[in-house]
């Protein structure tokens, strides 16, 4: 989501002198693409243990060798050269020819391979060389993006297909400077100190440019944009994948195992295909480089990184990620963003235990006067990268305004908001969709910075076309605390709230799609009428902790009664409550943009839990209970296939209780239908379980999902056939300790368990949209135990997938 979101903001905006370096160098090229490659073997003839490596820019220096020497230049997959260093002074730049053999065109004779016995080892090195296994590091950081077109020359007066509206520039670039400090475990901080972007100020670009490639590549699963592609350092790697041992390169260190590797024949799914450099010290990743295998993939990368042994550990010293855009072109060429970052000033184990650690993972403090971009800069700018910033430059001040508030419009739609002056447009209120309102048409507006940085106002309202009901609301919030992200909101509504509804913080996990189709399922609703105030914090990494007071005046529509109720029971009623509401997301990583916090990937496990006292005889209250509720939910890859468990509780515990607080049941299924029609299915919930089926006031829902690699792999026309099977087992059980008194409704309890089985092929088919793939697929869902129907049609639901891939 974070790579689309920074795709869309930047390609909208259609510049810093260079200097000369300070030491001699040159560069590596492929000589049909003109591509620099990186970790090029530059060895002295003769003097087997004298020589360099490119970088992740292919580039090397050659003042280091002696003026007689005969260089020898080699990477796998490119024909050999030799070149003396007198020639270097008069052509620095060095092209090599692709050879005709793709990697690990080789066939493995009898006999172990060669190549398994290095990637055991390393991989039993995993835990000591894995630099975020280290007690703490720190360093700094320079990072540069461009966006671009693939093909262009970085010397535009050489390049006869410059695109002309680019005026020998790309499309965009942005340079950022950082200080990161970690600790072990999994404490990290970094803070953008300074920024300079080609047009346009927006530290989202900054954030989202620090993030396109995983730090340490010693996990099962090295995450690109959320895609889990299994690791070839992993077991689950070494049955996947085929590796070659193409070379062996001595150093003044030791010995550089290159080894390229590959899919096993027949598989492609999530799997890459690249270069891995293995040092004999303690037989660490010396060096990387993956792309995808899969030929028809919208995804297409390549991730480079470079580590370096400072005496004691191994740890990252150059970073590069290169994204295409196939579906996107000009004048022939593709849309291509590049990466690249730099570590200096790296301290290993020498962090002051007095550091503090914030929870929010990446904040700004940007202080561009106090920095000199050419001393952060390991080169200087090439010519195309120069133009970049004077074509920005030399535009109008009109147009560059237009082009900041589009860039603040699209940062803060990212956060659910639109600036309109000193205000923003809250999007989610202006349009609601449910089965008791049909459409819910509204505003809703709230202050930002530029009125306050220390407090917001906001308010809305709305009208439902079914219900013909208004709803509003109004509140404040104060900003007590950046660090911790302290808040405390008074907030008044008077609005419809659905009975029995979870009550928890909402989390972004694999739920989040069907919660959003069960809120427009929704056709009962109490009428209430709401004063709060809640104070909430973030005091550690994940954490969000809140205390909240409110009381509520609601009232039961009942719609769905199919009798009167008593006299004794509360149709209309006040609770006054007060509690606690607790959320952990692990792995989560949050950045600020203003005053708001985001979130830019899915992270396990999520823990929701809140509790709640409702208190008697004060402030009007007239009910008297606890209420709680629980939620955990955990997902994770095993090779290509994916896990999803899922374990809800609730519990409430009070005499006569409203029916506002009990649980209605756990699922999607809108009505009774027969077996030829077709649901949607949705991770979290009972496929074959009607709405407000059941009513409890205790009850428990637990599921698993467990989801395959594609079957087999088959392409025809513009369609691919990847047929993935997916196992779901669901139970749920609950109570209700006096049904009678609710016996104006229909409901049953579900004391004795409900079982639900399921198993669906998902992308059966998948078609391109876009720049992802849609995949469609059909499952079978099946209810038995106490509560199955009477006939095999009433307890079979089937479903309709609906997947979005790379």
């Amino acid at each position: 989501m974070k790579f689309i979101l920074v795709w869309v903001i930047l390609f909208g905006f259609l510049s810093v002198p260079a200097f000369p370096q300070s030491f001699q160098s040159g560069h590596v090229y492929d000589q049909k693409t003109n591509q620099p490659i990186p970790f090029v073997n530059i060895q002295v003839k003769g003097k087997e243990r004298k020589g360099t490596i490119t970088d992740v820019r292919g580039l090397f220096r050659w003042d280091i060798f002696e003026e007689n020497d005969l260089l020898l230049i080699t990477h796998v997959g490119y024909h050999p050269q030799e070149i003396s260093v007198q020639n270097l002074k008069s052509r620095s730049d060095i092209f090599l020819m692709p050879t005709t053999v793709e990697l690990g065109e080789v066939q493995i004779l009898a006999g172990e391979n060669p190549a398994l016995p290095i990637i055991r080892k390393a991989i039993s090195n995993k835990d000591l060389n894995n630099p975020d296994r280290l007690d703490s590091y720190n360093f700094t950081s320079y990072n540069k993006m461009v966006m671009t077109l693939d093909g262009l020359n970085e010397e535009p007066e050489v390049d006869d297909t410059t695109v002309n509206f680019l005026k020998g520039g790309h499309i965009f670039m942005t340079e950022s400077f950082s200080e990161v400090v970690f600790k072990k475990p999994g404490k990290r901080n970094e803070t953008v100190k300074a920024s300079k972007m080609s047009g346009i100020e927006n530290p989202l670009v900054a954030m989202a440019s620090s993030s396109f490639q995983p730090f340490s590549f010693y996990t099962d699963h090295i995450k690109i944009l959320e895609v889990p592609y299994v690791n070839p350092l992993s077991n689950d790697g070494l049955r996947k994948y085929d590796y070659f041992l193409e070379d062996s390169i001595q150093n003044e260190i030791g010995t550089s195992f290159i080894i390229s590797y590959q899919p096993k024949e027949g598989k492609v799914y999530q799997l890459g295909k690249g270069l891995l450099s293995i040092s004999s010290i303690q037989y660490a990743l010396e060096n990387m480089v993956i792309k995808p295998s899969d030929p028809d993939t919208n995804l297409l990368f390549e991730l480079q990184q470079k580590n370096r042994w400072d005496g004691k550990n191994w740890f990252p010293e150059q970073l590069n990620s290169i994204y295409l855009a196939p579906e996107m072109e000009f004048e022939g060429k593709t849309f291509k963003i590049t990466n690249q970052t730099f570590l200096s000033d790296v301290q290993i184990n020498e962090l002051d235990r007095s550091t503090k650690f914030g929870p929010i993972a990446l904040n700004f403090d940007i202080q561009n006067d106090l920095y000199n971009w050419n001393d952060l800069r390991l080169d200087s700018l090439t010519s195309r990268e120069y133009l970049t910033y004077v074509r920005f430059d030399q535009m109008p001040e009109k147009d560059k305004k237009r082009l900041n508030m589009a860039s603040k419009i699209l940062t803060l739609l990212s956060s659910g908001r639109i600036p309109l002056g000193p205000v923003d447009l809250i999007p989610n209120r202006v349009l609601r969709f449910n089965r008791f309102e049909s459409v819910g048409l509204g505003l809703g507006l709230s202050s930002n910075e530029r009125l306050s940085d220390f407090f917001r106002v906001e308010g809305y309202f709305r009208y439902g076309f079914r219900d013909k009901g208004w709803k509003y609301g109004a509140g404040t919030e104060f900003r007590l605390d950046k660090k911790f992200d302290s808040k405390l909101l008074f907030y008044y509504s008077q609005d419809i709230s659905e009975p029995g509804k979870t009550l928890l913080t909402k989390t972004n996990s694999f739920s989040s799609a069907g919660n959003i189709f069960r809120n427009f399922l929704a056709d009962r609703m109490d009428e209430v009428e709401r004063y709060s105030v809640e104070f909430s914090q973030m005091p550690l990494k994940g954490v969000r902790l809140g205390l909240f007071g409110s009381v509520e005046n609601r009232s039961n529509v009942l719609n769905y009664a199919t009798a009167v109720p008593t006299d004794d029971f509360p149709k209309v009623f006040t609770a006054t409550e007060t509690g606690i509401d607790f959320r952990f997301v692990g792995g989560e990583s949050v950045s600020r943009i203003g005053n708001n916090l985001i979130s830019w990937s899915l992270s396990y496990p999520v823990i929701s839990l809140r509790a709640s006292k409702a208190i008697p005889d004060v402030f009007g209250g007239n009910v008297d209970f606890w209420n709680t509720e629980f939620k955990f939910q955990h997902q994770w890859s095993s090779g290509n296939s994916l896990n999803q468990f899922h374990l809800a509780a609730h519990r409430v515990w009070g005499e006569n209780l409203p029916i506002s607080y009990l649980n209605s049941g756990y699922g999607i299924n809108a009505g009774r239908r027969n077996a030829l029609d077709f649901a949607l299915s949705f991770s979290g919930f009972m496929q074959t379980m009607f709405l407000y089926e059941f009513l409890s006031d205790q009850s428990m829902h637990a599921s698993y999902s467990h989801q395959t690699g594609p079957l087999f792999y088959k392409k025809a026309g513009k369609a691919f056939f990847a047929p993935q099977l997916r196992f779901y087992q669901s139970f749920a059980i609950g109570s209700l300790s006096n049904p009678e008194f609710y016996d104006f409704v229909d409901f049953k309890t579900m004391e004795k368990g409900y079982l639900e089985s399921g198993i669906e092929v998902n992308n059966l088919i998948k078609q391109k949209s876009g720049f992802q793939y849609r995949g469609w697929g059909v499952g079978a869902f099946y209810r038995y135990g106490p509560y199955a129907n009477p006939t095999f049609k009433e307890n079979l639901t089937i479903t309709l997938s609906i997947t979005a891939s790379f």
